[in-house]
């Protein structure tokens, strides 16, 4: 045998029983487009799968947008990937999307999830029967803005049913929408300078639980016959006399040109598994101690090298021919 084709069989043998056999970039040159939505973590987190991409060899570019549109813009192509999808408020999108071809799921996070009416603690003192839904009904005044006696719940941007399940519920409270996340904050902020009762949408994990200690409100258990069956329930007449989802999943989703247009890329992204603590730490980052987005990042992988390195090699990916 040429000492040339033994020399092969040497190397490709190496190369097998390492396990360092790994798979091209890509070609593509175009960025992959990465959707920061407009709640802290999800931004960090886009950012730090950025970088991982970026050390592969592949251009990025990051889009600024509502929760609302990120279905349009991922079935339509206009963006590329969304690493935080909430099963308790993007589910049902989520699914039909998957189901009809035009998002591909690309794998659950361990972090479990939970999104939710919540209070301060010291909010109990005026409504003692919490986390009890029904101690609402009781104390609905201890949470008005001193127009009336209605309570207020704050919230957000998002899609929830939080009218509807006050009217299936019979809660005295209303609901005030508020622009974002960080408005939510300004809220909650002002509410505990002042020792005030307060009960606003919050979820976990979430840099929130680091700094403000907290419950959310335990409503009936969730069901899926919950959202179409009025029969179901303690509200024989309306839907929604339940609460969220608890230990929801947190998923990852792709143009449906993705997989084939950046296949290691999407090997990474699918490697990629934040727990509840890498969610709440990266967003305190900035929530906390004031970083930005990029910087928190950047300080975010530094901490976490060994895990990320894991993502990489797991994936199985390397920068040559990434052009």
């Amino acid at each position: 045998m040429p000492s040339w084709i033994r020399i092969r069989r040497l190397l490709c043998l190496a190369i097998l029983v390492s396990g360092c056999y790994t798979q091209p970039v890509g070609s593509s040159t175009q960025p992959i487009k990465i959707l920061t939505l407009d709640w802290t973590s999800q931004v960090v987190a886009s950012h730090i799968v950025g970088l991982l991409l970026q050390r592969l060899g592949y251009p990025v570019s990051y889009l600024a947008e509502d929760a609302d549109s990120q279905w349009f813009l991922l079935s339509s192509g206009q963006a590329d990937l969304q690493v935080e999808v909430w099963e308790g408020s993007m589910a049902s999108k989520m699914n039909e999307l998957t189901r009809r071809g035009l998002v591909v799921d690309a794998g659950t996070h361990t972090a479990l999830t939970r999104e939710e009416w919540w209070y301060p603690k010291y909010a109990k003192a005026a409504c003692p029967g919490l986390p009890d839904w029904t101690a609402l009904k009781a104390c609905a005044a201890q949470f008005s803005d001193g127009s009336n006696e209605l309570g207020v719940y704050y919230t957000g941007p998002w899609e929830k049913p939080d009218r509807a399940r006050i009217r299936a519920l019979g809660l005295p409270f209303r609901v005030v929408e508020l622009a974002d996340a960080a408005a939510l904050r300004g809220v909650l902020e002002d509410a505990a300078r002042h020792t005030r009762p307060v009960v606003l949408f919050n979820w976990t994990p979430n840099w929130v639980e680091s700094v403000y200690p907290g419950e959310f409100v335990e409503f009936p258990a969730y069901a899926e016959a919950c959202e179409t069956d009025p029969e179901w329930g303690i509200n024989r007449r309306l839907a929604w006399d339940c609460g969220n989802p608890k230990d929801g999943w947190l998923k990852k989703a792709v143009s449906r040109t993705f997989p084939e247009t950046w296949p290691c890329g999407f090997a990474l992204v699918r490697a990629i598994d934040f727990s509840n603590a890498d969610i709440a730490t990266a967003a305190a980052l900035v929530e906390v101690q004031g970083y930005s987005a990029p910087e928190a990042a950047a300080h975010w992988l530094d901490a976490h090298q060994p895990k990320s390195s894991a993502w990489i090699e797991q994936a199985g990916c390397t920068a040559a021919g990434a052009r």
